[in-house]
């Protein structure tokens, strides 16, 4: 049996564009209101999703679109396919933060929550389920830290999102025994 679903493309309005826009937003690749409204930053994340899965890019959200999206929301994001990036891939990454606004961002908030220094560890993870657009640092140091002085953190996660290149957005996630188990499960 094949499902059919509404076909979806700029201009496109209602319940339907929505549901696209939270799915979207779940996975990253979305980071604009969710008005129900098909505009050029909706279309500029489906293409970006359907890029990141091998899909036309043409930014109108068929069948195909539709199955892939709802085949990863489905999806626990913590069984997405992290890997541990090479010592190549991680020089490249470093050099990529560095020349990236949102990437010097991310390190700064890292310097104000203290989690930069000699004895700090940093792993570097790429999600192959994005095609190379979703790249993950991990810091962890050998005391808890934190720019809060209630709760202290046992690591810290950077996720950054990319469009092309360039990074587009990043989210932190703090981790520690208060704020329970990591949402991600990264390979040892």
């Amino acid at each position: 049996m094949t499902t059919s679903f509404i076909v979806l493309k700029e201009g496109s309005s209602g319940a339907e564009v929505k549901k696209l826009q939270e799915s979207l937003k779940k996975l990253n690749f979305y980071s604009g209101a969710v008005d129900g409204i098909f505009g050029a930053n909706t279309k500029g994340a489906v293409i970006k999703f359907q890029q990141s899965q091998n899909l036309l890019a043409d930014g109108i959200v068929g069948n195909q679109t539709w199955s892939r999206i709802n085949e990863l929301v489905g999806k626990n994001m913590s069984n997405s396919k992290w890997r541990k990036m090479t010592a190549q891939q991680e020089i490249d990454e470093i050099k990529s933060l560095i020349d990236s606004r949102m990437g010097v961002a991310a390190l700064n908030q890292l310097a104000l929550e203290n989690f930069i220094g000699f004895d700090c560890t940093r792993t570097f993870y790429i999600n192959e389920e994005f095609g190379g657009f979703q790249t993950l640092m991990r810091v962890k140091c050998s005391t808890p830290r934190g720019a809060s002085s209630a709760i202290a953190y046992d690591e810290i996660r950077v996720i950054f999102n990319r469009f092309e290149s360039n990074i587009e957005n990043f989210e932190i996630e703090r981790v520690s025994e208060e704020t329970g188990p990591p949402k991600i499960q990264l390979p040892l």
